[in-house]
């Protein structure tokens, strides 16, 4: 059976590492990119399944890190997980190319973040 491979970026180590737990428990591989450059640098070296991107990361934006990935990858799934909703920059998001937004929340919502990344793996 082939192992699905994510990346996951996300700056935040307590919900980074949450999720990681979360998708590994399903049999996910996840490799975790904790900044953008590091996230870039991964897309260059590796083929993902599915990225989980967070919009505030230090270093360089989230929007920066999407145009990268496009600019690597045009047809890898992209799902923005964030709390960040600023009109301007999600009409930005939807214009390079996301495939679907998760709100960053409760243990309710990361459960609901796995089976989103699970269906869309299937």
């Amino acid at each position: 059976m082939i192992k699905n491979t994510i990346l996951l970026v996300e700056d935040e180590p307590k919900t980074g590492e949450m999720l990681k737990q979360a998708l590994e428990s399903e049999g996910i591989e996840v490799i975790w990119a904790k900044e953008g450059k590091s996230a870039l640098d991964k897309m260059e070296k590796g083929k993902f399944d599915i990225i989980i991107l967070d919009i505030k990361l230090p270093e360089i934006s989230g929007v920066e890190v999407l145009e990268g990935i496009r600019s690597v990858d045009r047809y890898v799934e992209v799902m923005v997980y964030s709390n960040y909703q600023e009109a301007a920059v999600m009409k930005k998001l939807i214009n390079i190319g996301i495939d679907g937004y998760i709100t960053k929340g409760a243990d309710a919502d990361l459960w609901h973040t796995v089976e989103q990344v699970k269906a869309r793996l299937n």
